[in-house]
């Protein structure tokens, strides 16, 4: 088998060598620059995988020459995939694989310490430490997690381990989820709406996919029913929120503080080095400025064990499609 890999950054080398290492009856071709039309000059006959990890757009044109040079698999070094055309992939005979799960622990942890960062006041301490001021103020006065109350919004792989985690510190965790599941249930507790999570809880955190039906569910409405200390904690998927009601509810203290992994606009801009007159984005720049959001580019699940198992589960679905005809990581078009 042969597969055609793009966008290789320098930290999953390691792991490609690796697998190439257990696996030297799969051919890779890697290549570091993105899928974009010019790089597109290696797609060529005689790929039969195309694997690829990125968040910008891909033009039609691409997707359209994978298919006309035979290649029929299309594997993502993901979990999410809304940034591919599925329209054309379905079109196309393309069959995509992805990763559903490659480390539930990196992404539910970066999520727990963001809570912790603002629940005992870090960002109000270290402002105080760099004026000099050392004194021991109300201001700073922390709340212990487990006097709080958790919110769970998902309640899959990654929202279960979240929610654990809090519980472990022994926090009250509460939950909500369209697909309530047995095995959350016996970590938290399941709440009947949205609504009623966001108005019980101190801290919120999403763990949900990018749906139709999930699209800026965080909205002006939903922020002005939560508590005025509520910690907004956003490791998911940044169409989940709307940014700019999320910051309203910052301004009108409606919140008191955001950790945000995940922007909807994120695209152009993560992954690259900038200068700040070059950002056009006013809303990504105020999340970067701002004391009260700890801003973070989509590297939640950046760990040692995360990038491995991502690179080596999309590799082997895209091996058990060609080899089996299907594939458990098969996202069904």
């Amino acid at each position: 088998m042969k597969i055609l890999v793009y966008a290789v950054r320098e930290d999953e080398k390691d792991a490609f060598k690796l697998y190439q290492e257990k696996h030297p009856e799969i051919e890779l071709e890697i290549h570091e620059s993105l899928l974009t039309e010019e790089s597109s000059q290696y797609i060529r006959e005689g790929f039969d995988a195309i694997c690829v990890s990125q968040v910008r757009a891909i033009s039609e044109e691409i997707y359209r020459k994978v298919a006309n040079c035979g290649i029929k698999i299309w594997a993502t070094r993901s979990a999410g995939f809304d940034m591919y055309r599925l329209d054309l992939l379905k079109e196309l005979g393309i069959r995509l694989v992805r990763v559903p799960v490659y480390s539930p622990n990196a992404i539910a942890e970066y999520a727990v310490s963001g809570a912790l960062y603002f629940s005992r006041n870090f960002d109000k301490i270290q402002k105080n430490v760099q004026e000099l001021d050392l004194r021991w103020i109300k201001p700073i006065v922390s709340e212990e997690i487990r006097k709080q109350k958790v919110g769970i919004f998902g309640t899959g792989n990654i929202g279960r381990v979240a929610a654990l985690h809090f519980k472990n510190l022994g926090a009250e965790v509460y939950g909500y989820d369209l697909y309530p599941s047995k095995e959350a249930a016996e970590i938290l507790t399941y709440v009947e709406s949205l609504e009623e999570l966001v108005k019980t809880c101190d801290i919120i955190s999403l763990h949900a996919p990018a749906t139709e039906e999930n699209y800026h569910i965080f909205n002006e409405e939903l922020f002005n029913l939560c508590k005025p200390n509520l910690i907004f904690v956003n490791t998911a998927r940044g169409s989940l929120v709307d940014t700019k009601a999320m910051l309203k509810a910052l301004d009108d203290k409606k919140i008191r503080a955001v950790v945000m992994d995940t922007y909807e606009f994120e695209g152009p801009y993560i992954n690259k080095v900038w200068k700040k007159e070059d950002i056009k984005d006013e809303v990504l720049l105020a999340l970067i400025e701002r004391e009260d959001v700890l801003y973070s580019p989509h590297i939640a699940f950046y760990t040692h064990t995360a990038i491995e198992n991502l690179v080596h589960i999309a590799l082997d679905a895209a091996v058990k499609v060609f080899n089996t005809g299907k594939a458990s990581e098969e996202v069904i078009l």
